[in-house]
């Protein structure tokens, strides 16, 4: 019998689409946008993996089916910067205002490119909204920054609840050869003991984040299995030029590069 997906209309691009998105976001640069129309189909088969753990953990089927939506909670950044300092909530609201993100944008830019009819019901819609909203609080219980080298390490962190896999992995592995390009292939060591840490975590999409924000940090680390923070040398680092955009030949070995892993 075949297996009924949560996700009712994946949305498939096609390659002569994902050509078209992603000459247009070389055009326009990496904006919300860009973003979301690039990596339509947002969410595929792998969702549907995310979802069976989440129903089968207690909390997070709770949440999921109480359509709980962290969107307007973080958004209410006055009472995120009153907690205690050194809480969840103010280390998330600080990490914000530190790197000058727009949660708003980026959540405006994913509606138009998924909504409720494509998902079979209330549960999976929960779900794929609180995947995008977690992702700069998996930056702060992570410990990673926001430059490349940071970002490619909240990736492999949280690959297990990443609803493109193979698509974040090409990424991470892309972004490995123009490391070891430009002479940092400690880089490399750094992505994966993110990918060991992520891998003894807890379920970030089925917690109640809601329930921690006035936590301390640390204590909200040790709930969910994480360890500390390593220390890292971000790549590109302040005031550093931009890396340069992949070429062919590093697509290509990024093909034929081994997931790091191990």
């Amino acid at each position: 019998m075949k297996h009924q997906s949560v996700v009712t209309n994946p949305r498939k691009l096609g390659p002569i689409g994902f050509v078209r998105e992603l000459r247009r976001a070389r055009r326009t640069g990496p904006s919300p946008e860009t973003v979301f129309r690039l990596l339509r189909p947002f969410h595929g088969p792998e969702l549907d993996a995310i979802y069976g753990r989440c129903m089968n953990d207690p909390t997070a089927r709770r949440i999921l089916e109480e359509g709980k939506s962290l969107h307007p909670v973080l958004l209410d950044f006055d009472r995120l910067r009153a907690l205690p300092e050194g809480s969840l909530g103010h280390e998330y609201a600080r990490f914000m205002d530190d790197n000058d993100i727009d949660i708003v944008s980026f959540a405006e830019a994913s509606w138009k490119n998924m909504v409720r009819e494509d998902y079979a019901n209330d549960a999976a819609w929960a779900l794929a909204n609180r995947l995008r909203d977690i992702h700069e609080i998996v930056h702060v219980i992570s410990g990673y920054g926001t430059d490349v080298l940071g970002e490619m390490c909240e990736l492999v962190f949280n690959i297990r609840e990443d609803p493109r896999p193979k698509a974040a992995w090409l990424a991470v592995k892309t972004n490995i050869v123009k490391f070891r390009r430009m002479g940092a292939p400690q880089a490399e060591a750094v992505i994966r003991e993110a990918h060991a840490r992520g891998q003894q975590a807890g379920l970030m999409v089925g917690t109640d984040w809601e329930a921690l924000l006035d936590w301390p940090l640390d204590d909200v680390r040790q709930k969910l299995h994480i360890s500390p923070p390593p220390s890292y040398t971000p790549i590109p680092g302040p005031g550093d030029p931009p890396l340069p955009r992949p070429t062919p030949r590093d697509l290509l070995s990024a093909l034929l590069l081994r997931t790091p892993t191990a």
